[in-house]
């Protein structure tokens, strides 16, 4: 293998690992976006069902 055979070698791996950290990086923020999403979710639900027991108590 000759230096620009390594060189062009080296370059893609770098690509490589831009991708995967480019990719690692979209992936912890859909996680967190989830996270948030589910727990905007479950207190929206938990205000609504207090919401609807105290509507009840008032009918």
């Amino acid at each position: 293998m000759n230096v620009n055979q390594v060189r062009e070698q080296l370059h893609r791996l770098i690509d490589d690992i831009d991708d995967i950290y480019v990719l690692n990086g979209l992936y912890r923020n859909l996680l967190a976006e989830k996270r948030q999403r589910d727990a905007y979710e479950k207190e929206q639900a938990e205000k609504a069902r207090k919401q609807s027991k105290s509507s009840g108590r008032t009918s």
